[in-house]
């Protein structure tokens, strides 16, 4: 094979890749997702603007009694009140799109001597 075709037949197979990327799509973002903010976490699972679910739990050493409340894009959602361990957590099934760049958040709130107090409060964005 000559030079000439060598390069030729790279070059084709090098549009034919960036043909192939541009037919395909750059990936999107997930919806699935992560985090924790002081003692509170929040897992979003799903692919996409589809949420499958969202759960609140606490961080390690971060044992609570009280309850999660879980809310935005379209969710409004509190655990019941009790005893949150590590590997615990509240989870509400969603099962559909959310608006894109909807946020969504989980804050944990301990019942002291008859009030609340924040245990943190975690957000993740949900976008295509």
């Amino acid at each position: 094979m000559g030079i000439k075709t060598s390069w030729a037949l790279r070059a084709g197979l090098s549009a034919l890749g960036a043909l192939a990327l541009l037919v395909t799509g750059v990936p999107s973002a997930e919806a699935g997702a992560r985090g924790c903010n002081h003692r509170t976490c929040i897992s979003v699972q799903g692919s996409g603007l589809h949420v499958d679910s969202v759960s609140a739990s606490t961080t390690w050493n971060g044992d609570f009694t009280g309850h999660f409340h879980i809310w935005g894009g379209g969710l409004n959602a509190n655990s019941a009140t009790g005893y949150w361990g590590y590997h615990q957590q509240y989870t509400v099934h969603v099962g559909r799109d959310l608006p894109n760049r909807s946020v969504v958040c989980a804050e944990g709130w301990e019942h002291v001597n008859g009030h609340l107090e924040s245990r943190g409060r975690a957000c993740e964005e949900i976008r295509f």
